[in-house]
């Protein structure tokens, strides 16, 4: 059921055996799994069932690093979260992507795609997505009837997407969440402190309020933070009584390893020397097998390992329509929120987008970096705790990787007769173009790892040093290849659930 957390009466207390911070992908996706069971459990959600200006204000901050997106406009803060204005996308991350690799300082998750795999297929029909084949492009290609493009597999693959519709969760899974009676969603519900004992090692209870009141406190057995890639790390920072550096926050780590996709759109231009290339298969999304395709180039695990490349994937779009095919729709999607729109889309093609070229538009994981981070700023928000400061950082070897990324599928274009690459990347290699851009996959500042030295989870997800405490979504993330996150996310969130149903058996 919902209750609006503004009726509450002032210094309430409310019980619970489960509390879940936060009713996004994973928060809604965890509350989900319990109900109908015996487990109490209360979900927190800061906004309500639709947008509102003031709680919105809440994810103002600023950005100290390279140029990114205002932080109140990639995020969403009432019912459902950002799954409100996401595009879509959805795969899971590669088996390389899990795998420690030499070339990339602090890779390697502490657990393996195989063990993620019965949650990625669970996570499939959440996201409302057609069936789960990833791996047979020849599935795909007999379903469409399209060709894919004849690119040597040591270097580039198709990979298929699963287009989502896209899912918004607040709406798609609000009436379960309404009659369910073990269950509790508590909106206008701002978590401002998590409480501990002495030794900050056990949670205590959580300090609340709303924007004009009530204040309240919720006290449960277990705890999941899933606020978010940003908030999840600012909440634990401002949770700095007992512990002054914050939860989880001995060696330093909350915070850093800010991650976020690495995206030129275009990072290059192809024009083409064979008139009659079809691309459809990667130019537009087809409704086949009961659901929703498209395909992009992506890197090979033969190609990561020998190039010691970061993981990338490259958009095949017609520059001519961008705004028109369902692939330029979903580009711009998000970039449209709030009013903002990427200057790199044009209503009318220049001399250079012709009907006989693609642009390729880059997407590329980029290097863990723990002086790429996010902290607390001076500027205090409406409860008079302080905002979020973003500290975007990339490192020297992903500007290499991206010119790498797109001179081999320049190569590719060109060996096989197809085409040929234009693109300023090219002209100045040791300089990011113009048009860089940060995907809005925030990831990384939480990061999970076996060794407390080296993360701020375990690879349960729970918090080092605290025994009751987890944090799920993007924010565990050690690395994060070029799938965009939201599968990885719900996978992730259904094995905490899992790991919870044990835990308060």
């Amino acid at each position: 059921m919902f209750v609006d957390a503004t009726g509450l009466t002032e210094d309430t207390i409310i019980d619970a055996d489960l509390c879940i911070i936060g009713a996004g992908a994973a928060g809604i996706s965890i509350a989900r799994e319990f109900i109908g069971s015996t487990t109490r459990v209360a979900v927190l959600e800061s906004g309500d069932l639709e947008f509102d200006l003031r709680t919105q204000s809440l994810y103002t901050g600023e950005n100290t690093g390279l140029p990114s997106f205002d932080l109140e406009v990639n995020r969403l803060r009432y019912f459902g979260g950002t799954t409100n204005h996401w595009a879509g996308h959805c795969r899971p991350l590669d088996p390389v992507d899990f795998g420690q690799r030499d070339w990339v300082p602090d890779s390697g998750w502490p657990i393996t795609r195989s063990e993620l795999e019965p949650y990625y297929q669970r996570a499939q029909s959440i996201v409302e997505l057609g069936p789960y084949e990833y791996e047979d492009l020849d599935f795909w290609k007999e379903l469409t009837g399209l060709p894919s493009l004849n690119f040597d597999t040591r270097r580039l693959k198709t990979a298929v997407y699963n287009q989502s519709p896209p899912t918004r969760f607040g709406k798609a899974y609000r009436q379960e969440l309404k009659l369910a009676r073990n269950v509790t969603v508590y909106l206008n519900a701002n978590v401002l402190e998590i409480e501990t004992n002495e030794t900050a090692s056990r949670i205590n209870r959580l300090r609340a309020a709303c924007i004009d009141g009530p204040k309240f406190f919720v006290t449960a057995n277990q705890f999941i933070l899933a606020t978010g890639g940003m908030e999840n790390a600012r909440l634990l920072l401002l949770s700095n009584k007992i512990a002054p550096t914050g939860l989880g926050n001995d060696n330093d780590l909350v915070g850093r390893y800010f991650m976020d996709h690495v995206l030129l759109r275009p990072g290059a231009n192809v024009s083409f020397s064979d008139p009659g290339l079809n691309l459809q298969l990667y130019s537009s999304t087809h409704e086949v097998g009961g659901g929703n395709m498209f395909a992009v180039l992506a890197a090979t695990e033969k190609l990561v390992r020998k190039e010691k490349i970061n993981n990338f994937r490259i958009h095949l779009v017609k520059p001519w329509d961008k705004l028109k095919t369902p692939v330029g729709r979903i580009f711009s999607e998000v970039d449209a929120v709030h009013g903002a729109r990427n200057h790199t889309l044009n209503d009318e093609p220049t001399r250079q987008q012709r009907r006989d070229a693609i642009d390729m538009h880059l997407v590329l994981e980029p290097m863990p970096n723990p002086d790429s981070r996010i902290s607390l700023s001076d500027k205090l928000d409406l409860f008079g705790q302080q905002k979020l400061a973003v500290n975007w950082q990339l490192k020297e070897a992903d500007l290499v990787n991206a010119r790498r990324a797109l001179q081999l599928a320049a190569l590719e274009f060109g060996r096989t007769g197809k085409g040929r690459a234009y693109g300023p990347i090219f002209k100045d290699p040791e300089v990011w173009p113009h048009n860089l851009e940060a995907g809005r996959h925030h990831c990384g500042t939480t990061r999970m790892t076996d060794n407390p030295k080296t993360g701020v989870v375990d690879p349960a997800c729970k918090v080092n040093g605290v025994s009751n405490m987890y944090v799920t979504g993007s924010s565990v993330f050690p690395t994060i290849g070029y799938a965009n996150p939201t599968l990885t996310i719900v996978a992730l969130a259904l094995r905490l659930a899992d790991h919870m149903k044990e835990r308060l058996a």
